[in-house]
């Protein structure tokens, strides 16, 4: 026992390949012991060695019966191979055996959010709420503002303010605020809703570690590491079973919408919001040159790019996707175009763009759980824009035939025309099953989940004017006296 508990903890300390060790030597003494094989299991989720964690967890599984956590963890691996019908089977199980756990509930009800079962995750939520009450209850609720039938928003409330009452805890708050916020939006108490989401926001902003203001030295080196010379020297030849696609630009600008759309296409497939660019190769890139991003790019050899390659192409191999045309829409990747053509000299961009008072009152009122200052603080935000506007404006001068632009409120006003658009700067012929986007049952983790399951509507165009006097006062900056 005592070396599974030392085991246990290198594992905390992240030291995997020491816990590994440890883990397998429990193994040889007692080649059934549950806790090493569902130590192992998470440690090749870590790893992203997939095949090996869903191994090792249905093993675990097997042998901790009466433990949700393993179970857990087996359908976020079988997630991560997009074998949805496993993790859902598995999900549904865990239920059946565990239904007076909240958090089997917010799983399942989870999974079905996130993959289009509204009318289930919202009924799996329901039945959440009647369990033993925990902070869990209150995620659920979250959920329920939004998704959940108008006449019972008052007592989401009520229930809301009882777990804010009952838990002293940050992170909590913030959920409890914004979930609240949302009860008094959909009552058209707008006034009501919007001292709540103030309140989140400033929460939220008191966890942030830096300014705003903090990055414009970051992104001014990146436009003069990134410059003429930087774009015009030699590419590498590269030999690429796909085309990488980056939906990029600012947060809440419709790219979850845009990406649901063209993933109806035959010929192109997503990662989603996927960070391994920024994560894992630029990382790498910056390890391995011995210089901080964005510097490393000077000093790129052909092999280094060779396996900053492959760190990507893993990721599309890990994900099973086999299409021609693969799309990353994480957001914040404009930062990284510079090097993104660097590794990939054919990758298409496609910028999406907002009015800037709807964006900016989108990101206001929802909920980002990265305690990043541009989410939660209204004038940081404008900041956020303007610097990202910039950027792109500067990588426009040199890759503008790379970038295409797609401004959500033609998405909305006349979808055909820019998806026809789009897909013919990805060299793909329109095909209508884009408009029907809504149908599918694709997994989206991002906050316009439950929106992209429904057909479009105008609504958002207008619906921020609803708090426009409130915000346009709190969007501007004091003067001092």
């Amino acid at each position: 026992m005592l070396l599974l508990e030392r085991a246990n903890e290198l594992l905390a300390e992240n030291k995997l390949k020491e816990a590994e060790f440890m883990f397998k030597a429990v193994l040889k003494e007692v080649p059934e012991n549950g806790p090493a094989l569902f130590g192992l299991g998470r440690i090749a989720m870590r790893l992203e060695q997939y095949d090996n964690a869903i191994y090792f967890l249905k093993r675990a599984c097997n042998h901790l019966p009466k433990m949700l956590e393993p179970l857990f963890a087996l359908a976020d691996a079988f997630l991560a191979v997009n074998s949805a019908i496993d993790a859902k089977t598995v999900l549904e199980y865990t239920l059946s055996i565990a239904k007076h756990n909240a958090q089997a509930h917010y799983y399942l009800g989870q999974f079905y959010l996130n993959h289009g079962f509204i009318e289930q995750a919202k009924d799996t939520f329901e039945s959440g709420l009647e369990c033993p009450k925990g902070p869990v209850s209150a995620f659920m609720l979250f959920e329920l503002a939004q998704l959940g039938d108008k006449a019972q928003l008052p007592g989401y409330i009520d229930q809301l303010k009882a777990l804010a009452n009952e838990y002293d805890n940050k992170r909590l708050a913030i959920v409890i605020e914004y979930a609240i916020a949302n009860c008094h939006h959909r009552l058209d108490d707008h006034k009501t809703a919007f001292i709540h989401f103030k309140a989140a926001n400033e929460l939220q902003y008191s966890l942030c570690h830096f300014k705003t203001q903090d990055m414009k030295p970051f992104i001014e080196s990146i436009k003069a590491v990134c410059d003429k010379n930087f774009f015009q020297a030699p590419h590498d030849k590269v030999s690429a079973t796909f085309t990488p696609v980056f939906i990029l630009g600012l947060p809440r600008t419709g790219s979850t919408l845009l990406e649901q759309m063209l993933i109806q296409h035959e010929k192109i497939d997503s990662l989603g919001e996927n960070t391994a660019i920024s994560n894992k190769v630029v990382q790498f890139l910056s390890k391995r040159v011995e210089a901080p991003f964005p510097k490393c790019l000077q000093r790129l050899s052909t092999s280094v790019l060779d396996y900053g390659r492959e760190i990507y192409t893993n990721e599309i191999r890990n994900a099973r996707i086999d299409a021609p045309y693969v799309i990353n829409k994480l957001p914040a990747n404009f930062q990284s175009i510079g090097v993104i053509n660097k590794l990939f000299p054919d990758a298409r961009f496609i910028h999406v763009k907002r009015e800037f008072m709807a964006n900016a009152w989108s990101v206001f009122s929802n909920y980002f759980e990265q305690d990043e200052p541009y989410f939660c603080n209204a004038q940081d935000y404008k900041l956020y824009a303007e610097m990202e506007n910039d950027l792109m404006a500067h990588f426009g001068l040199y890759l503008s035939r790379q970038i295409h632009t797609v401004n959500y409120e033609d998405l909305l006003i006349d979808p055909q025309k820019v998806i026809k658009g789009t897909l013919n700067f990805l060299d793909q012929h329109y095909t209508p099953e884009c408009l029907n986007y809504y149908k599918g049952k694709r997994l989206v983790h991002t906050l316009s989940k439950a929106q992209v399951r429904k057909p479009l509507t105008k609504a958002p165009l207008e619906s921020w004017k609803k708090y426009k006097k409130d915000f346009e006062a709190l969007m501007t900056p004091l003067t001092p006296s």
